[in-house]
């Protein structure tokens, strides 16, 4: 029986696009933060073990992803993946590491064939989850303007939306609520401010069959 490890494939939103979290150790390429769990520990625990090991990073909800019995590997992997939101989550090297650091996804560097598979697995599970889940408050403060959500959406999806229709479908879906007007020094009026409704799923804004007529190309 082979044994089983973890790989973690974590990603954010940052200047409009989607990044990926990868490691680099002493003398070999980037890769996924992965590692082998300590006997008895489960693996959840032992994926959020090695992500706080290797990148300094604690505290967020990892869904299980995938699991990977690849016919040429000697391990086992099963993987986890997050959304977080960079700026709460400073990047700390550790010991079994030399850099950790984002890479964003249309520039990444030479990665093992094995994690290159798991990221793109990853980022089609995420754009799957636009379609039932509140992705964007993961990444998001407590109160956003739409333009903030849209671009979130815009990111995660790769593709533009018509900021119209986005608007129209997210406020009649009652998925988020006005919280107050975000005052401005510059010019431009006054930004509205909003949060998300809890327990309303995000279903309409992002499913990819009703949006499809209302993409533009990027650009």
């Amino acid at each position: 029986m082979k044994p089983v490890g973890v790989e973690l494939v974590v990603m954010t939103v940052l200047g409009g696009a989607l990044e990926a979290l990868l490691v680099r150790r002493s003398g070999n390429q980037w890769s996924l933060p992965a590692g082998m769990p300590e006997p008895g520990v489960r693996l959840q625990d032992a994926a959020a073990a090695v992500l706080a090991r290797q990148t300094g990073i604690t505290g967020i909800t990892l869904e299980q992803l995938y699991t990977f019995d690849r016919d040429d590997a000697a391990r086992v992997a099963v993987d986890y993946l997050a959304l977080i939101a960079a700026d709460r989550h400073p990047l700390l090297p550790g010991s079994e590491v030399v850099q950790v650091r984002w890479f964003p996804l249309d520039d990444l560097p030479p990665l093992p064939d094995e994690h290159a598979e798991a990221l793109e697995y990853g980022h089609r599970r995420l754009r799957a989850k636009t379609a039932y889940a509140p992705i964007a408050v993961q990444v998001l403060p407590d109160a956003f303007t739409l333009g903030e959500l849209q671009a979130v959406y815009e990111a995660v999806l790769g593709a533009r939306l018509d900021t119209r229709n986005f608007r129209r479908d997210v406020l009649g879906a009652g998925v988020v609520e006005e919280v107050g007007i975000e005052r401005r020094s510059g010019p431009g009026r006054p930004a509205r401010l909003y949060r998300s409704v809890p327990g309303e799923e995000f279903a309409v804004v992002a499913r990819e069959r009703r949006i499809a007529g209302r993409v533009r190309a990027p650009g």
